[in-house]
């Protein structure tokens, strides 16, 4: 009877981490960068199941370009407080991800949102020590993230174009990032 508990306790504790996803956000730009860490114009988001990354993992995964005009509600990323700056020293006040049927492939035929379910936007507010609260477009309580303290930077030289990534969160949500931003070898 005893080994029967412990192997219920084991199936219940798998299923309870199960309920919360981990992932986590990098920000890149593609093209040549002369002074890396010392000036950054970004422009493509990265969500990954994990951290630390390898150049093999990010250049297969889909980038989001940043929105035009700050506003992520008709699509893209938005952002109040990322700048000219390396992405280690923005203090974010706002992060905005659409999340629509169309976040990730606008224009194409095969277009999905980029979490596993459709909440308009998934923002991400400031709430004080590099933490952050995850809502969607009504106000609900999605999940936390955080900034790391020492983020990940990247060069990728090998990759078709230079890449240069930095992890600015790291997330737990029920949100679960969508399987097809991920692109197989």
């Amino acid at each position: 009877m005893i080994p029967l508990m412990i192997i219920l306790a084991i199936i219940v504790a798998l299923g309870a981490t199960n309920v919360n996803a981990d992932f986590t956000v990098y920000i890149g730009k593609d093209n040549d960068i002369t002074d890396v860490g010392v000036t950054f114009s970004s422009n493509e988001l990265q969500i990954h199941d994990h951290a630390l990354l390898s150049c093999s993992d990010m250049g297969h995964t889909v980038s989001i370009s940043a929105s035009n005009i700050n506003d992520a509600s008709k699509g893209r990323w938005a952002c109040d407080g990322c700048s000219a700056d390396a992405p280690r020293n923005w203090i974010v006040d706002r992060f905005e991800m659409y999340n629509r049927d169309d976040a990730v492939g606008h224009g194409t035929d095969h277009p999905f949102p980029l979490f596993d379910r459709a909440t308009g936007a998934v923002t991400l507010y400031g709430t004080g020590d590099g933490n952050y609260a995850m809502l969607d477009i009504n106000n609900t309580f999605l999940g936390t993230c955080n900034r790391p303290s020492k983020p990940q930077e990247m060069d990728c030289w090998e990759l078709i174009s230079a890449t240069f990534l930095t992890h600015v969160f790291t997330c737990i949500s029920d949100l679960v990032p969508n399987k097809r931003l991920w692109v197989p070898e």
